[in-house]
């Protein structure tokens, strides 16, 4: 560290208001008190020294540019970087950002993902993690999906690391995602969809049947009350559903509140459950996908049917009776396309929705 001659000037010392500098570093006076204060920039770092008098200070700014003090201090500093391993960084992030705003089931999934991780990654410094190091986590987890699951959730937890300064870069973003190829949901073909009918006219299962008609989610029939539905102007709201704790929880995303038209097929149905109270279903989770399992088991052997394949289908009969798929979109709560702006929508969509409404029911009687 080189030497530097420094002029003090008794007047400076004299002057309680007047700064004094060393090597371009002022030394002032608090305005709230007469104590003195340096700003000092190593940097990224900043290093605040004080002193009861402006000697004092300038003494200090002076001594901690010694070498030695210098090394001392960049090197707390350094430890004051790594202070965040992977897994308390993870802690911090998701307090940060995510906490108060996801889902429980997100929660669950990002601690399923949490537990793929070794232990010797998680008590890494975040400084010390090195792109290669990632790349084998990403690919030591297998299926394609799950690794691209993987990859998201390591982007975003570094990505907000770069943010708050506990890494200089996030380097996931240089890693090429991991591809998957979507497998579209399966529909019940025409046959078995006649079949499954029914069954569940037989069997009572009217929550099946609901899914199957109005193209909803298991989730969103189990939470639905005599509330939500309007018979006389055929309307049914979605707003919340029954997740996976059978807590009553808010819907997938924004797209899926809505108000659906009530099909002629759901209004028959729903006829028995105008003096219910509280939830029509009141099946727990669990007892709603073993029922399905258990239905699809005995009739259907051998085929990847889920309660899911209900909402699919419904989907697959809305494309076949030429209803347009940004109105499909607006019945099973999905983002409306781009291309279909926001006022052409709002100004069409209530006689197109009547129009269609009425062009499903008139094509559900004739198949």
């Amino acid at each position: 560290m080189e030497n530097i001659k420094v002029n003090l000037a008794e007047n400076d010392l004299l002057d309680e208001e007047k700064p004094m500098k060393y090597r371009n570093i002022s030394i002032v006076k608090n305005k709230n008190c007469n104590t003195y204060r340096a700003k000092i920039r190593v940097g990224k770092n900043i290093k605040y020294i004080s002193g009861k008098t402006k000697l004092e200070c300038y003494n200090k700014v002076k001594e901690f540019f010694k070498p030695s003090n210098m090394k001392k201090f960049l090197a707390e500093k350094s430890d004051t970087n790594k202070k965040y391993t992977f897994e308390s960084w993870y802690q911090r992030w998701f307090e940060l950002y995510k906490e108060k705003k996801i889902k429980s089931a997100t929660e669950r999934s990002y601690n399923s993902l949490l537990n793929h991780i070794p232990d010797s990654f998680k008590k890494r410094y975040m400084s010390d993690i090195k792109l290669e190091n990632v790349i084998e986590l990403v690919n030591s987890i297998e299926g394609e999906r799950q690794q691209q699951k993987f990859y998201e959730f390591l982007n975003m937890i570094f990505a907000k690391a770069e943010d708050n300064e506990v890494i200089k870069k996030n380097f996931i973003k240089l890693i090429d995602k991991p591809k998957h190829k979507k497998i579209n949901g399966i529909a019940f073909s025409n046959e078995d969809e006649e079949k499954l009918e029914k069954i569940l006219i037989e069997k009572e299962y009217d929550i099946f049947l609901l899914c199957l008609y109005q193209g909803l989610r298991r989730g969103e029939a189990m939470a639905i009350t005599i509330d939500d539905i309007d018979f006389e102007n055929k309307t049914l709201v979605i707003n919340k559903a029954i997740n996976d704790k059978n807590q009553l929880d808010s819907t997938k995303n924004t797209y899926s509140n809505r108000v659906e038209p009530l099909f002629d097929n759901s209004l028959k149905l729903l006829e028995k459950y105008k003096n219910t109270t509280g939830r029509l279903f009141k099946y727990t989770y669990k007892q709603v996908t073993t029922m399905f399992e258990k239905l699809v088991e005995e009739n259907f052997a051998g085929k990847k049917y889920t309660p899911h394949s209900l909402r699919h289908t419904f989907v697959t009969k809305c494309k076949e009776a030429g209803i347009p798929e940004h109105i499909i979109q607006s019945w099973v709560g999905h983002n409306i396309g781009s291309r279909i702006t926001n006022a052409v929508y709002t100004h069409t969509r209530t006689i197109s929705m009547i129009e269609n409404t009425q062009k499903f029911n008139d094509y559900m009687k004739a198949v």
